[in-house]
């Protein structure tokens, strides 16, 4: 029986995998930093609490009749966590951990100190779910938007302040998988199907002349491939300061709020293909992490709200006031050993204008982005109009919906949903949203204080 099958090489799938969950697929939101406005669709910066303030428009702050000693309206979160995820990110993340291209190795090492029919099933078995997952994520969004951190609020009489830090990593990538790639994983699952099945190797073989050598091995076809990804990256690193002042003006009450803030900025880009002959998953995410550059900056959140008719409030924000462009570190060719070209990622301002009806018992609210954000490198861009609402039930109670939807039409509509209860001075927050291939779930932790 001729060595058809042959162990050469195995290509690292896993490794393009990781590496396409290291940049945004989309530009940069907005963002959902805790689970009440995850629940509301990620309506806050008219209907936020006092707590949500620093992330959302600091003006918030200062919508509070009472001093602080009086109203124990202060809030510590910690810890308060957001995922948001795509399908396309989490079969990547399963394939990763599955640790396809490793099993795959051994079955081909398998076939070749015993080539029978079992060992060949399972070359065709894991050969197959590696071409699935090429086939889910091939023009998917691979998207992941997480935040983690903690924030303190202290709301005073018609002023307050507050402080938090927190980490938000965008990652996520587009697989550009060739149809050229998923022919010859094709070959290589039918001949190993028709051995499983019976058929003589080397009649086989002869079918697939392409696959074999003179001796009846197995090609090392794998440098062929041409599917690759564009992948970049932030980690965006937050210290922030809000601090707000309410005004009367012709008797409405007009808050003006500003958060400054430190931002530690950790950018990458890369492009990732089957070709890089990477050994392992962590060298895959070493090589991605060579072209890491961590840039220290200063940045500012804007905002400024006005309630009209007691419980109606309109509002205006500008998150990250200061447009900022970060570089990455990129490796000299390989080949001409010429350095390679700066890549630039892009944090750009964005604005929200919101509207909402506020009370003690039921609020309701709607957020517009004022324009399409701009790509942080060379992905979709989104504009945002998220809907919810809360109705508190028995003053400890609060059931929270919500709605979002992408203007540009690029990505997929998200109905959320959440609770938050209190009891004493504890206070615990859950949401859930979930939209064509996006799922996300936030919990936070707190007490008032």
């Amino acid at each position: 029986m001729p060595a058809f099958f042959a162990h050469h090489y195995c290509f690292k799938p896993a490794a393009l995998l990781l590496a396409s969950l290291s940049s945004p697929a989309f530009a940069i939101s907005y963002g959902v930093y805790d689970s009440r406005a995850l629940a509301m669709g990620g309506a806050a910066t008219a209907i936020g609490t006092h707590a949500q303030a620093a992330f959302y428009n600091p003006a918030l702050l200062a919508f509070h009749e009472e001093e602080e000693e009086a109203g124990r309206d202060g809030r510590v979160y910690l810890p308060n966590i957001v995922v948001q995820v795509s399908d396309g990110a989490e079969s990547a993340i399963d394939a990763v951990e599955d640790e396809l291209d490793t099993q795959l190795s051994s079955a081909i090492d398998n076939f070749n100190d015993a080539p029978v029919q079992t060992s060949a099933a399972l070359i065709r078995d894991v050969a197959t779910d590696l071409r699935d997952v090429l086939d889910d994520i091939a023009g998917k969004d691979l998207s992941v938007d997480s935040f983690i951190g903690f924030n303190i609020s202290e709301p005073s009489n018609r002023e307050g302040g507050g402080f938090y830090f927190g980490a938000r990593a965008l990652a996520g990538g587009i697989a550009n998988v060739s149809d050229a790639d998923r022919a010859l994983l094709g070959d290589y699952i039918e001949s190993m199907g028709q051995i499983a099945a019976g058929a003589d190797p080397a009649t086989v073989a002869a079918a697939y002349p392409h696959l074999v050598n003179s001796r009846g091995q197995l090609l090392d076809l794998t440098r062929t491939l041409t599917s690759s990804a564009d992948v970049s990256a932030l980690i965006v690193s937050e210290w922030g300061m809000a601090m707000a002042k309410q005004f009367e003006v012709r008797g409405h009450g007009i808050a003006i709020g500003i958060t400054p803030k430190l931002m530690r900025v950790d950018a990458f880009r890369d492009t990732a293909d089957f070709n890089d002959s990477l050994d392992s998953v962590e060298e895959a995410g070493d090589e991605f992490k060579d072209t890491q550059e961590t840039h220290l900056t200063l940045n500012a959140d804007l905002g400024i709200a006005a309630t009209i008719a007691e419980h109606y409030r309109v509002s205006l924000t500008l998150k990250d006031a200061f447009k900022k462009r970060f570089s990455t570190k990129q490796e000299a060719d390989p080949v001409t050993g010429e350095p390679g070209p700066d890549l630039k990622v892009t944090l750009s301002s964005r604005a929200r204008m919101g509207f909402g009806y506020v009370s003690d018992k039921f609020s309701v609210g709607l957020d517009y982005d004022l324009e399409e954000s701009t790509p942080m490198a060379t992905e979709a861009g989104t504009q945002e109009l998220s809907l919810g609402a809360e109705y508190v039930v028995f003053d400890s109670l609060a059931l929270r919906a919500g709605y979002r939807n992408d203007q540009t039409g690029m990505h997929e509509n998200m109905a959320s949903a959440g609770v938050g209860y209190r009891w004493k001075r504890f206070v615990v927050d859950v949401a859930y949203a979930s939209g064509g291939d996006y799922r996300a779930g936030g919990l936070q932790l707190g007490w008032t204080f």
